[in-house]
């Protein structure tokens, strides 16, 4: 008798543990958002989060269902909006807080940067996959324009994550090594050069990162707050919503930038672990997808995200510890926002599907008792 195992086999190979992470991730940013916002003017923001999670989750499965061939054909569509999206800011969009980053959609505002660097990385993976010079050299290029108009908005620190993952990508591809390398060059040669065409207050937080003591009451003053806010909670800290400098609004933007203060003062040593675990375990598992898959392009995605996700959380909770500048990266799934809530859904809805699309299943799986 043939026992036909196949769907067992399915659901033993069934990727799990990505999506649990993120909604584990997702359901815990609502959680602190809520105690970020308590008590404030701002405390309808719980409810918007709510709402971006749901928009997330929904995001999530609809690139999980999308046909690979459908994602390749659509995504030099969607690279070419986005980069008219990002000079429609700088030329029709207000500026809000000194930059011009968002298009406003109703109640919500959408950072086309973040979408930017995701369909970068799903291009470039297509076209380096299919070893197609041409394509990559004139992507390269429009890139190169990109990176120029978030640097205008000004958004320091997606043009640099940009970059880097352009530069990743290329690397990992083992392919125009003549030019990343002269790109690696040109980029540490005029680094110095470009502190002159920052804007006045991206200069400061520099400084300010430089020498947070004699800018204690000025630019440094969110960094050395949510240092002392992280270091009031101790190892398990005061208990969810019994932070006092986060109730008592001593540190600003504590639901955005700077959400790992609350985190560190309210529950501890302990839950910023807890946070960095679900963030190391989540890239381990794309890692082990990335060093299993054959496929060059499925590869390159897995590594583009990694590297994303660890940029993320790494400047995000270096800025709240002063190890690095302020640039105002949120931490993902985490931080109050839609874009990046948008922006991480879609990568592992697409690092899901991935998992789906080149896991396979071995004849061996099929049973022969007679």
């Amino acid at each position: 008798m043939k026992i036909n195992v196949e769907p067992f086999e399915r659901m033993r190979k069934f990727e799990y543990i990505v999506p649990l992470i993120y909604f584990s991730l997702l359901i815990f940013g609502i959680l602190m958002v809520r105690t970020a916002t308590y008590g404030e003017y701002i405390e309808d923001n719980y409810y918007k989060q709510i709402i971006f999670s749901v928009l997330g989750v929904i995001i999530f499965f609809l690139t999980y269902f999308l046909k690979e061939r459908i994602l390749k054909s659509i995504i030099p569509h969607l690279y070419t909006i986005t980069m008219f999206l990002l000079l429609y800011v700088l030329l029709f969009e207000r500026a809000r807080y000194g930059a011009r980053r968002w298009i406003r959609v109703g109640p919500v505002g959408i950072q086309p940067s973040h979408l930017f660097l995701v369909f970068t990385l799903i291009i470039f993976s297509k076209y380096l996959a299919e070893k197609n010079r041409k394509a990559y050299y004139i992507l390269s290029f429009t890139t190169l324009i990109g990176l120029g108009l978030i640097f205008k908005q000004p958004d320091l620190g997606m043009t640099l994550f940009t970059f880097g993952l352009w530069f990743l990508l290329t690397y990992v591809s083992g392919q125009h090594e003549k030019t990343w390398k002269t790109s690696l060059f040109l980029m540490l040669f005029s680094s110095p050069f470009a502190f002159y065409f920052m804007k006045d207050y991206q200069r400061a937080r520099i400084i300010g990162f430089l020498f947070p003591e004699k800018n204690a009451a000025g630019v440094a003053y969110n960094t050395l707050q949510a240092i002392r806010a992280i270091g009031s909670g101790g190892l398990f800290g005061k208990g969810y919503l019994n932070g006092f400098m986060n109730l008592s609004n001593f540190v600003p933007e504590d639901h955005n930038d700077f959400i790992i203060a609350v985190i560190g003062e309210e529950l501890g040593f302990v839950g910023i672990l807890f946070v960095i675990g679900l963030y190391a375990l989540l890239i381990y598992r794309i890692y082990q997808y990335s060093m299993r898959t054959s496929r060059k392009f499925w590869k390159y995605v897995y590594f583009g995200t990694i590297a994303i996700i660890f940029f993320h959380v790494y400047e995000n909770i270096g800025m709240n510890l002063g190890i690095m500048p302020v640039t105002g990266v949120p931490l993902p799934l985490i931080s109050y926002g839609g874009s990046q809530i948008i922006t991480f859904s879609f990568l592992l809805g697409l690092v899901t599907k991935g998992i789906a699309t080149t896991e396979t299943f071995n004849e061996e799986n099929y049973l022969d008792n007679e």
